[in-house]
């Protein structure tokens, strides 16, 4: 008797990445899905969420530590990713915890952008995101007001990774969206040097902080306003992660055997 042929159609799980730049951005949405840390020497962590298995990434502070974790995050394959954290609002009128989905992304000062998938920003929107129509990535930190209304002028928000990442994904073919939650109005002052506090993979070291802040404790309280409105910026964004990732959880893609998925 003949052995029975393979299915042409098989259910898989769907593949989300989600690219985080620091720890302390994760860390709510961590400890609410129990990610489990990958082996390895790069900070990956994965969970499942119904139809779909999630893994996250912490990139690094900055364009260059995003570009190299994207060269690495991109061999999973995934089938969506989300490129979040937290960024500084440009605009009057945003408030801490606000979730910004932004259709365009680009490198501040640059005309060229890359767009956030169609499917991908409409779902975001009905999730509960506020869309945007530009974010810029910067390469410094912008954390002066004068700057961000300078910058004002092209964006609604800014960050230091989601135009490498949404890059890389565009030249994967992978369907991506920039999701961000405001931590820093456009009017709140940095009170430290962040960048000078990143160690060599682009995570904030506390040591780095508290030496400033014994050079000029006068920035203390902003210090502790800035630490408490993240704090509440990164929670706001795990409820939102939770919805709109097992929005996409839900849709189980029906493919061709041996084929890759795609939305």
């Amino acid at each position: 008797m003949p052995a029975h042929a393979p299915p042409k159609w098989v259910l898989e799980f769907m593949k989300i990445l989600v690219t985080f730049a620091v720890r302390s951005e994760f860390a709510p949405w961590q400890r609410r899905r129990s990610f489990l840390r990958q082996p390895g020497d790069w900070p990956v962590f994965e969970a499942m969420f119904g139809g779909a298995q999630v893994r996250a990434i912490l990139t690094g502070m900055g364009q260059e530590h995003a570009l190299n974790a994207a060269k690495r995050c991109f061999a999973y394959k995934p089938d969506i990713c989300i490129s979040t954290g937290l960024a500084g609002s440009l605009r009057s009128g945003d408030r801490p915890g606000d979730i910004l989905a932004a259709r365009l992304v680009s490198e501040a000062g640059e005309p060229v952008a890359v767009a956030s998938h169609r499917e991908l920003l409409s779902t975001a929107v009905d999730c509960g995101a506020r869309q945007i129509e530009r974010l810029a990535t910067s390469k410094k930190l912008v954390g002066r007001p004068e700057q961000k209304r300078q910058l004002g002028d092209q964006a609604e928000a800014v960050d230091m990774e989601s135009y490498t990442i949404l890059a890389e994904a565009a030249r994967c073919g992978v369907p991506a969206v920039a999701i961000r939650s405001i931590s820093d109005t456009a009017d709140f002052e940095m009170p430290y040097d962040f960048e000078q506090a990143r160690d060599g993979q682009g995570q904030i070291r506390v040591m780095g902080i508290l030496a400033q802040v014994l050079r000029r404790p006068t920035g203390l309280p902003d210090l502790l306003k800035l630490a408490r409105d993240s704090r509440f910026a990164s929670r706001r964004l795990a409820d939102f992660l939770d919805v709109f990732a097992g929005t996409m959880a839900d849709r189980l893609i029906p493919i061709e055997q041996d084929t890759v998925s795609a939305l």
